[in-house]
């Protein structure tokens, strides 16, 4: 199983994405907006400016399961349009979105220019690879999924502060709610247990994490 997420983000220069970025249109998507629907054509890419999407897809039990979530810099929805296939997942914003929709055609061309078809042939391996584990993620409890997605945002936007790792601008509980597909109170229950456990402090869209370890023995995915 693929998720529909970015196999060209992880081979660009920060140049070549700023070109492919020349190539396309502005757009805008408010919160909660379907971007890509699993199973339509896909027919462009959207490179994200700003903003937040989840990624997700149906399993065969009919189960939504949340593969991944996005940020700025990443490429939407290009696994499809390079293999000319439908779309694979489901991509909805969960803030609102800026940035720039690219045609199939001229991602395609922009890819072939660029020679970069090799690199996305080892991405795509390790995409299935992650969406595989993703699966396994989606059948844990809130609290597992919650901390499976703070430590993804470790990975990508946060910072050492002492023997801390704090993320600045984070989700709010609702966001996270929406990401992990869980309630807003269920979610706020398990970040109160996590806090009187001493794992994690948390501000208005900032958490501290204490103690790393023991947050991905929660979640060993």
């Amino acid at each position: 199983m693929q998720d529909d997420t970015s196999h060209v983000t992880k081979v660009l220069t920060e140049g070549q994405l700023r070109a492919l970025e020349s190539l396309g249109t502005h757009v805008h998507f408010p919160a909660g907006d379907t971007i890509f629907r699993e199973g339509q054509p896909s027919r462009s890419v959207v490179v994200v400016r700003s903003g937040l999407v989840k990624i997700t897809k149906r399993g065969p039990d009919g189960v939504e399961v949340v593969l991944a979530t996005r940020g700025p810099g990443e490429v939407l929805g290009d696994e499809g349009v390079l293999v000319r296939q439908p779309r694979s997942a489901t991509i909805t914003t969960v803030t609102a979105l800026e940035g720039v929709d690219v045609s199939a055609d001229d991602l395609r061309a922009f890819v072939e220019q660029e020679k970069l078809w090799p690199q996305l042939y080892a991405v795509a391996t390790q995409r299935r690879r992650e969406s595989d584990r993703k699966t396994l993620v989606a059948r844990l409890d809130v609290r597992g999924r919650l901390v499976n997605l703070l430590l993804e945002q470790v990975l990508s936007a946060g910072h050492l502060e002492g023997d801390d790792w704090v993320i600045e601008n984070a989700f709010s509980q609702q966001e996270i709610a929406d990401s992990i597909g869980a309630s807003r109170d269920a979610v706020a229950v398990e970040l109160r247990k996590l806090r009187e456990e001493g794992l994690l402090t948390t501000a208005r869209r900032r958490f501290v994490l204490h103690d790393i370890e023991a947050l991905r023995n929660i979640s060993p995915s």
